[in-house]
């Protein structure tokens, strides 16, 4: 969001400019004129910072003032890996978790849960494309149960998902690892709630709350 400084900036080169017309026209300047400058400043930024938090969610302000899809929630995930079990030449079954995306107009923050491990996102963002549809893209670090790692390290990974619905009623998309494994993954029945572990989420779905 933007600073105080650059808001700052911006209003006083406004004021310039519109003071530097108004004397071509002719008419009398006043540098009193700028006395309430740092109290317009204020009441701009608390706007801003009310509208990045909340405002923007507000469904009446959709399509025509924002377009920015809101993911804010908690997410039940449906995760297919592509890894072979080297021992019975199998892949292993559908992974069900939970994603946690925490979301203002300006940043987006996700958490991958499930039974074994909890991914944290580096970074991640959503970008529109040119024919106005987007995507969630991000970089994960993996950090599975102590009780699990002689089989499944930490480890670092990819993640790209397609929103879809407008409101959007799903997610999907693939990931990839620097251990070499990969799959794909579904997210569906958005709840508003953030979850913050396995079972705050399964408390979360199992209390029948309505999705949002």
């Amino acid at each position: 969001m933007i600073e105080r400084l650059h808001l700052s900036t911006i209003l006083l080169v406004a004021a310039v400019v519109w003071g530097g017309l108004l004397i071509v026209d002719g008419v009398v300047v006043s540098i009193e004129w700028l006395r309430h400058l740092p109290i317009v400043t204020g009441v701009l930024l608390l706007l801003l910072a009310a509208f990045d938090v909340l405002l923007w969610r507000v469904p009446v302000l959709h399509p025509w003032f924002v377009r920015r899809p809101v993911v804010h929630g908690t997410w039940r995930v449906s995760i297919r890996s592509t890894w072979t079990d080297p021992n019975s030449g199998q892949q292993i079954a559908p992974i069900e978790g939970f994603m946690s995306i925490w979301q203002t107009f300006s940043r987006l923050s996700l958490r991958l849960m499930t039974d074994e491990s909890r991914s944290e996102f580096l970074g991640a963002e959503i970008l529109r494309s040119e024919d106005g549809t987007y995507r969630i893209v991000g970089v994960y670090r993996n950090e599975p149960r102590v009780s699990v790692r002689h089989r499944s390290p930490i480890h670092n990974g990819g993640l790209a998902m397609q929103v879809l619905g407008a409101p959007p009623s799903c997610l999907e998309g693939h990931y990839w690892t620097d251990r070499g494994s990969a799959g794909e993954l579904v997210l569906s029945d958005r709840r508003r709630k953030l979850v913050h572990s396995m079972a705050e989420a399964r408390a979360l779905y199992g209390a029948g709350e309505q999705a949002g």
